[in-house]
């Protein structure tokens, strides 16, 4: 009788509905509120993530939505990046030339092991203070999570770092658009500079499409840049530990995110002129929408009471390590723009 049941997979997406309709429903009051008078100009990445984190203090999530928030903070990011690749083409990539390669390489280079020794200075413990020094210099969480498959931290060591380079990359989305107006920045200048300094591609990508398109396609390129610099630093990472990077059941760690080689793929297509109009012009509306839902989540998940039962010092290290890559990156952006 069991037998001639349907299989029901064991991934299926019931899980991801609660969590999944709070971001739809946050995404959607973002975009609602820029049709109140005098908000029309707010970008609804920002409201987004404005309003998640503001509803994560307030009233956490219950944990039944947290794989949908979960998913939506990391998920529909990379689908939404992916998409991107659709609206640019190799020239847009190649446009800053061995300049921007120079910028990305030491922007990861001089961050990464600077942040390290600030955080043995600081007391930080030597996983923590790596897997901080990691995420702050490449690409944040999922350069927390490929490191941690050298380092092998236990697992609220990997959720402080989260949580610290969560907090200090979503004022960076803050600070850098509003820093970039006050000293009166290029709008290309503006998004090399949001890419090259904040940790998260979402973070980044928003910062730099508030400043409109050509500041959000130099932000992407720049970030994206960083991006590829995460499978060199996982490898250096297992030399250095003496360990091959695998996960937790031995498969190996992870190396370029998919999500790039699907952007990758588009960004050649579109480069080509195989890609129609209709379907640039579709991603184009759903890109903005997906981004903020990122975002959303990502707000959603920011919750400041972890970082206060766990001390200030990795904190502090959070914050001299975006101090530090903001620094290199605005020098890197009045450079190169």
């Amino acid at each position: 009788m069991s037998a001639a049941l349907p299989h029901i997979p064991r991934k299926s997406l019931l899980p991801l509905a609660p969590g999944l309709a709070l971001v739809a429903g946050v995404t959607a009051l973002a975009f609602a509120l820029r049709l109140l008078p005098g908000l029309h100009a707010l970008s609804p990445v920002i409201v987004a993530i404005l309003l998640g984190m503001a509803l994560a203090n307030l009233r956490a999530p219950s944990d039944a939505a947290q794989p949908g928030i979960a998913f939506a903070g990391k998920g529909l990011m990379r689908g939404a990046v992916a998409l991107l690749g659709a609206q640019i083409t190799l020239g847009d990539l190649g446009a800053f030339g061995i300049g921007g390669g120079v910028a990305i390489l030491t922007a990861v280079a001089l961050t990464l092991p600077a942040s390290h020794a600030i955080g043995r200075r600081l007391g930080v413990a030597p996983d923590l203070s790596l897997l901080i020094a990691t995420g702050s210099a490449v690409c944040g969480a999922s350069a927390i999570a490929g490191a941690n498959g050298v380092i092998r931290a236990r697992v609220e060591v990997v959720s402080y770092a989260v949580a610290t380079i969560t907090l200090w990359g979503t004022l960076g989305l803050f600070a850098i658009p509003l820093a970039a107006g006050l000293l009166g920045l290029t709008p290309v200048q503006a998004g090399l500079w949001a890419g090259l300094s904040l940790h998260e591609v979402a973070q980044a990508v928003g910062a730099g499409f508030a400043g409109g398109e050509t500041s959000g396609q130099a932000a992407l390129a720049m970030k994206l840049g960083r991006v590829l610099m995460l499978a060199g630093v996982i490898a250096v990472l297992a030399r250095s530990h003496g360990a091959v990077a695998k996960g937790p059941a031995g498969e190996k760690g992870p190396g370029v995110p998919g999500f790039l080689w699907v952007f990758i793929a588009l960004v050649l297509l579109n480069s080509a002129g195989l890609l129609p109009l209709p379907l640039r012009e579709t991603t184009a509306l759903i890109t903005p929408v997906l981004l903020s839902a990122a975002l959303a989540g990502l707000g959603l998940t920011t919750r400041f009471d972890r970082l206060r039962s766990l001390g200030l010092a990795p904190l502090a290290q959070g914050g001299a390590a975006f101090g530090l890559i903001a620094a290199l990156g605005l020098a890197a952006a009045l450079w190169i723009g």
